[in-house]
Formats: structure tokens, sequence, C-alpha cells
């Protein structure tokens, strides 16, 4: 016997996103099924959430009327209603600046680190997800809401105007779908590109890096280290490692997110010119080998021992991917199904927040009018404005990656956009009426020119033969710059790199 079912809306891929979405979709009326070739749980990567991610989160379980959401939009809430879902504390963002074959010595002046506060405390504080606990989590959601949730199942869809038609087998039973619309959230997969032929822009992309990646259990807090060192630790905002930790390297570098459980979420991402011959040897050979050039990661990680994923150690081939249109008359990419840049700044569970709520808004107010078309062409412009922003963003912070003094006042462009936001939602609220406003001011003239200009300035200042004139120069031309959009006290020489005060806590 054949299951069918005939829906508004199919989503493929039941990450968060295709999770969150499905939940949102059936709270505005739409009868959607969710579908995913997998199953859960299972390993992924993307787990560090942002004030910008739990904003919209919060809102969007405020507006939509899903108050079991409510308690993952921060760390005290999470910790008090879902104590067996995983999750770690981020109070923020950490960056340390390591020289190869040289052990890290923290400098009075905390010129090779730099802090920046996210939340003003614990309770307030944003999160690591334990993806595979909390995908899990928003499929028994799903399933709650009487959504159809259909999994471990390959679909082939067939665009048959005004409808889509899915079909495929589970466990032996033909499955057949028709949907007026379909939402691709298959991320890396790239299910509707693929079927549609979008074109592949990656070749445009500047960021070019690759990953070497996995969760470690016996990895020394990074903070331990710090003490070893006789670092001043009375000068930091927060513990160093609750936070999304960087370390920046000759290669590229390394992230660290520590969760509740013991379990530590470590990769480095390197940049694609300076590969430790991939192709000559294991995963495990090169992480070795990256590791020997740092003694003091060396010493971190001399416990450590992979637990996930099952496979190990994993690599990629380049992280950057990007497809256009991003949208059609009756489809849609999420955004990380429409770009990926890298994992620098944590941006990516906060673009997929804001195109969640984009999305939905959209189809709320527009669902079966003849204005749906140019929204879903303004979602288009949004998203592709947001990922080459990013792209911008993190390309600039590996070019000046090597000059930590370069890197400090670049990297406050990224914070000033991210702050802006954050204050504007909070002080403002939202219109779900009116276009969601794009992710880190990305649809905003002015703000994309000073990027730009910026990016200028910075080449200037990596070619200059004169180092701390053209350090101090550079620091002077971003503060100037961002001074619309430095609410929260960046760019300041006074504080050392040792930034408390930039939360924005509703």
């Amino acid at each position: 016997m054949r299951e069918h079912h005939a829906v508004d809306v199919a989503v493929v891929g039941a990450g968060c996103g295709g999770s969150l979405i499905a939940l949102l979709l059936n709270r505005i009326g739409l009868s959607v099924v969710l579908l995913d070739r997998g199953s859960h749980p299972r390993f992924a990567i993307g787990e560090s959430s942002t004030p910008t991610a739990d904003l919209v989160l919060r809102d969007l379980a405020q507006r939509y009327e899903l108050p079991a959401l409510l308690p993952l939009s921060q760390y005290g809430t999470w910790k008090a209603n879902y104590p067996q879902l995983t999750c770690g504390l981020k109070r923020g963002f950490s960056y340390f600046h390591q020289c190869p074959g040289q052990p890290f010595r923290p400098l009075s002046d905390h010129s090779n680190e730099l802090l920046v506060a996210a939340s003003s405390d614990d309770r307030h504080a944003d999160t690591h997800w334990l993806r595979s606990d909390v995908d899990a989590f928003l499929v028994r959601q799903v399933q709650a809401a009487g959504i159809p949730y259909i999994d471990q199942t390959e679909f082939i869809a067939e665009q048959c105007q005004p409808t889509w038609k899915l079909s495929g087998s589970r466990e032996n039973i033909p499955l057949s779908i028709t949907a007026k619309f379909l939402i691709d959230a298959t991320g890396e997969a790239a299910f509707l590109p693929h079927i549609l032929g979008l074109t592949n822009k990656t070749s445009r992309m500047r960021t070019n890096s690759r990953a070497l990646f996995a969760h470690f259990e016996g990895v020394t807090p990074w903070q331990e280290m710090l003490v070893a060192q006789n670092a001043d630790l009375d000068a930091y905002p927060f513990r160093s490692d609750i936070a999304a930790v960087h370390h920046l390297l000759q290669e590229g570098w390394m992230w660290q997110l520590r969760f509740d459980n013991g379990v530590t979420s470590v990769g480095f991402a390197l940049e694609g010119g300076c590969q430790a011959g991939p192709a000559k040897l294991s995963p495990t050979a090169e992480w070795n080998a990256l590791l020997e050039r740092y003694p003091t990661l060396a010493d971190q990680f001399a416990d450590a021992r992979v637990v996930a994923p099952e496979r190990g150690l994993t690599r990629t081939g380049r992280l950057q991917r990007r497809w256009e249109p991003s949208a059609g008359e009756n489809w849609a990419l999420l955004p990380h199904t429409a770009g990926f840049v890298d994992p620098l700044y944590s941006p990516g569970l906060a673009q997929t927040m804001c195109g969640v709520e984009r999305l939905v808004g959209l189809l709320e107010q527009h669902w079966g009018r003849e204005s749906l078309p140019e929204r879903l062409a303004g979602y288009q412009r949004t998203v592709a404005a947001e990922l080459d922003l990013i792209d911008r963003l993190v390309h600039g912070s590996y070019r000046c990656r090597h000059h930590f003094d370069l890197f400090v006042p670049y990297s406050m462009l990224y914070f000033a956009a991210a702050t802006t936001y954050e204050q504007r939602r909070l002080e403002h609220g939202f219109d779900p009426g009116k276009a969601a406003p794009a992710f880190l001011c990305a649809d905003e003239a002015d703000f994309q020119a000073i990027v730009g200009e910026l990016q200028q300035r910075l080449e200037h200042a990596l070619a200059s033969p004169d180092r701390r004139p053209a350090s101090d120069r550079f620091f002077a031309e971003v503060a100037e710059a961002i001074a619309p959009y430095n609410h929260v006290g960046l760019c300041d020489r006074t504080v050392h790199n040792m930034y408390h005060h930039t939360a924005v806590n509703p």
C-alpha cells in the first residue's frame, strides 16, 4: 500500500533549521511534512549560538506560541528546564595568537589575546548546542505537534507546476508527497540545487578554507593552561574557555567549544593555501602534525581522545559553497543550504534563525497572494547580501590573522554589526508584518561601504613596512568608521583587549 501526503509545504532536511521551520509553518496554519534521509540522534557541528540567534529564537517561540522552545534561548533557562539536553556555557568570544614552535605566553598588556563578552552573567549567557541532543529534541517537538515526519528515506522530487511531487520508499512501503511549496534545509547536501540545476557560485567567494574536526574527551580547559602560564586572570571579563575559543595559527585557526558533559568540540579551519599535505597524511597524522607545531596546544591535548563521530576525525574539502538563486516561485533554500562561508565568528545558527524568521513571516503574510514571488525575490537578495558580508568579514580576518594588532580592530567590524542588530531589535522590536531585518546589518549600504573601505585600508596596513604606525593608524580608521555602529564601547585602547561590557541583554 502506498503512503501519500498532500500538503502545503514539504521541508527536506530535519536538522535544527528544518525542524524549526516545520513547527512554525504548522503554527501559522499551513500543512507541512518534514522529510529526512537520515535519522536522529546524529553527529553534527554548527554548535555555537550567539545573542542574535538567541534573540530570534526567543521571539519566534513567543510570537508563534511554542513555549517548549523558549528555554533554549538562554543558558540559565536551558539548564533549569532541560538538564537532559547537553549544552555548554558561552559567555562570549576569546582569541589567542599562537606562534609556531613557541609556547603560548600571555603578555602583560594582553596584546596577544582578545576577549569579548556577549552576556553579563551565566544565567543570560549563550550556549553551545550538542547538536545530536538538540536536533533530536526538535524532531520530537515536530512529532508531538502532529506533523508527519518521514526519516531514513531518499526522495526524488519533480517540479510539476504549480505543485511538487516527491516519491520514495521506506521499509519497502512506497511513499508519495504532493506539495505546493518546497523548502530545502539539507545544507551541504544541496537537495534542491542539484534538482533544479542552480548556479554554483562558490568560485567567486573570497574565503577559501577547509576543516579537520571531532569531539574529544580529556581536553585540558584552556583556562588551566593560562593559569600554568601565570596569566593575569583578574583582567578577564569571563573564564576564557566558557566561550567560543579561537586560536589563530599560521595555517588558519582552531576552535574549542566546551560542553557541560566533559566533551569539547574541536576543529582546525585551515586556509586553502596552507595545507599540510592532506592527500599524503591521514586525518589523525595531520591533526598530530598540527598540534606538534604549537607546544601549548599539544600539552592541552596530551590526554585527549576522540569520542565522536564514530568515523573519527573528519576532514573536509573546501568549506565554502554558494548557490543562486536561493528562492523561486514555489521553493526556497534556507541560508545554510544557499551557502556557507566558515565557522569564524559563529554565524551559522544566527543566520539560520534569521532566515527561518524571514521566510515564515513572508509565507504567513503572502501565502496564496500575487505578492509572494516578489517577497521571495526579496528573501533571495537578503540571503545573498548576508553571505557576501560574512565572506568579506571572514576573508579579511584570515588575511590579518598573523598580525594580531590588525586582527583585533578588524574583528570589531563583526562585533559592531552584531551588537547593532541586537540593540535595534531589543529597542524597536520586530513587526511581523514587515520584512525581517538582515543578519549583521547586511542590508545597509552604508555598512557594506564601511567594510569595503576598511578592507582596502587593511591591505595597505599589511603591505606597510612600518608595522607599529600602520597598526595604530588602522585601529584609528576602524574606530572612526564604525562609530555609527559602535554602541558598546568597541575599539577602546584602555581596556587592553578585555571587553567586559558589550553584552546586549533583554
